[in-house]
Formats: C-alpha cells, structure tokens, sequence
C-alpha cells in the first residue's frame, strides 16, 4: 500500500535494490524499527512501490499488519488510537498509532493532514509523526511517537477530578506555549488545543498532539483561517464566526485548557453530565462573561488568574499573544526545576506499571 508521506526515511533497504513489485512487498520489508532509520535532512520524495521509472531506492509500504495491538491508548467520536509493536523489531518498536472509526475524507484531506505534519516535523514539544499510511481505501493510519503518561485528560480523570497543582499546571503550559510559538512561527494553526490533545511521560515531558484540525495560515499579517472546526467547549469567541484570526484562536484555548486543568472540569461545561445544546454553547461562549477562577478560591494565585485572564479576553486585539504570554510571570517567573518536579510527580501517580 502507497504510504501517504514519511517524515523520515521510515523504511529503506540495507542494500540497493531491484525495483520492488507488488508480489515481492511481504518479503522485503525490512526488520528495523523506524527510530532506528531516522535521518534529520530533508527528507527525499518517496518511490512508490511498481514505480518502474524511478531511479530511486523503493519506499516499502506499512500495512496495519505490521503491527501488534497492545492496548488501546484511548479516542473519541471520530477515532482510537493504540499502543502497538512493529513486528519482527528485535529493539522493540514501541508506537502509537490512531485510526478513525471512519474515512475522514479522501485524497485531498490526506495531503492537508500530511503538509501539516511536514510543517511541525522536528518542532520542540510537539508529538513526532514517524508514518501516515492508508489501511484501506478509505481509512487513514498515523503511527506517532509513545508517550506513555498519556493524555492530560486522562491525568485528570485518574485524579477523580481533581485539578492538577499550579506548579504542575506553569510547566504545562509553558511547555504548550513553547509548542504555539513553533507551529505560528512554521505557519501552523493548532485549533484544537484541549487536555486530551496534550500529552505526558513519566520524565514530566509534555508535548501537543492530533493535528487532524490544525491547518496552514495563509501569508501575510493577521491572516484570517477557517476556524469553524474543532471542539467547541474550547472554541474562541471569534470562532463561533466562523473565519478568524488564526493565532489568537489557540491562545483562547490555551486559556481554557490551563483553568480546565487547575478546575478539574472543563469551565464552559461546569456539569459534564449534562449536554448543552450546541447553539447554546456558541452563545455563552459569544456573548457571555470569559470564563475565570471563580472569586471565593482562595487557593489560586494572581499570576494564574492573571495568566488565564490574559488568554480569556473576547476581544482579538486585547488577547494576549503567545509571545507576551511566555513573559507573563505565572510561566517567566516559575521556579522550572520545582514545577518540573511537582509536574512528574503528579504523572507518575496515575500510571499504571502497564504504561511503561
């Protein structure tokens, strides 16, 4: 099967080859895990299997054979993701690798999700993609790199609900931060930026992930984008528009995700069991007050409250940029080695002995 792109060089062959035909796949398929392959240049144009013009090495297709299902990582609506093995990987090969329910569009969805992924290879606290490949006709396959603190979502729900401590939550979304500023700074809109899209490991590294909604920023200042996609409890106000300013949208969701994070819940949804209407929400989120750290908490600090208020303004010219927000002191003026430890910590007790 052709793979959509390759990041890296993903699989070659230990010697120059004949053209590989169809028939022939199976067996030539290397052993190596992809980790071990990697090359950090700008990686060539695959060539595509039968391809009988190419003067190239042949790229050897992935097929959801190669893989051992190990456990399920988690998913929503529209897909599941997997711990997975590469087989016949004598170091292991450890991935994770998500799958829709579903075809999530054809041809041309499949080059918006690879030019996006091309764009943010190598960026500092984002998830590597390491394959995108077609498992059938319809379905598309991401394999990515394991972490395996999983997703903040999940911290949280392990937690009972509890929120996380400020320390832990200022090296969050620092390192979130750090992530925005790489993905704006390439021409990358995230617009889905929430818990679950936030991963962790048990070294307290913290990397963005699932950029399925993220897309390319026209050129030029203050370029508007499509932003009427993406999960609509963390949607901007502007959004709701639906054309917007591109940048400013994920500073909102930032903020959202940082008082999510310290509330334990989600604030534009306070009772999870209950459904809100989407029109509903749009209008809340349109037309009523920013969400905030409620007034009687006394355990929040100003610089949070500040931090969050900073995200949290309605008006695109007033909201924070990501820049200013990497000076703001809740992030600026953290004792880094502390959060970090208070970071792992927090990871580290919610994992089970199966996630390492």
């Amino acid at each position: 099967m052709r793979p959509i792109f390759f990041p890296h060089e993903f699989f070659r062959h230990r010697a120059r080859a004949a053209v590989v035909r169809d028939e022939e796949v199976e067996s030539t398929k290397p052993i190596f895990a992809p980790h071990e392959l990697f090359h950090h240049g700008a990686p060539a144009a695959p060539a595509f299997v039968g391809d009988e013009e190419s003067d190239e090495e042949p790229v050897v297709g992935l097929e959801m054979s190669d893989f051992e299902v190990i456990g399920e990582l988690g998913g929503g609506f529209y897909n599941v993701v997997y711990k997975v093995r590469l087989r016949r990987c004598p170091s292991g090969g450890v991935f994770a690798l998500k799958t829709p329910y579903y075809g999530l569009g054809g041809e041309e969805e499949d080059e918006a999700v690879a030019a996006v992924l091309r764009r943010v290879e190598g960026l500092e606290h984002v998830v590597r993609c390491h394959a995108v490949f077609r498992r059938d006709e319809s379905l598309r396959a991401t394999v990515f790199e394991l972490m395996n603190g999983g997703s903040l979502d999940r911290v949280l729900s392990r937690r009972g609900g509890r929120g996380l401590p400020e320390p832990a939550i200022a090296e969050v979304a620092a390192a979130c931060l750090a992530a925005l500023q790489g993905l704006h700074s390439r021409g990358v809109v995230h617009r889905d930026v929430k818990p679950r899209h936030i991963l962790a490991d048990a070294d307290g590294n913290i990397k963005i992930c699932d950029f399925e909604n993220a897309r390319l920023i026209p050129p030029g200042p203050g370029s508007i984008v499509f932003l009427g996609i993406g999960s609509p409890s963390y949607m901007s106000p502007e959004r709701c528009a639906p054309m917007a300013m591109a940048c400013a949208a994920d500073v909102w969701s930032l903020g959202i995700t940082v008082l999510h994070l310290y509330l334990g819940y989600c604030p534009t949804r306070p009772n999870p069991s209950v459904r809100t209407p989407l029109e509903t929400l749009k209008y809340e989120i349109s037309h009523g007050e920013p969400p905030s750290v409620p007034a009687g908490d006394t355990r929040a600090s100003m610089e949070l409250r500040g931090f969050v208020s900073a995200c949290l303004q309605r008006c695109v010219c007033t909201r924070a940029t990501v820049a200013q927000l990497l000076n703001h002191p809740f992030v600026a003026g953290r004792d880094v080695m502390e959060s970090r430890r208070v970071l792992k910590k927090v990871i580290v007790e919610t994992m089970d002995k199966e996630d390492y």
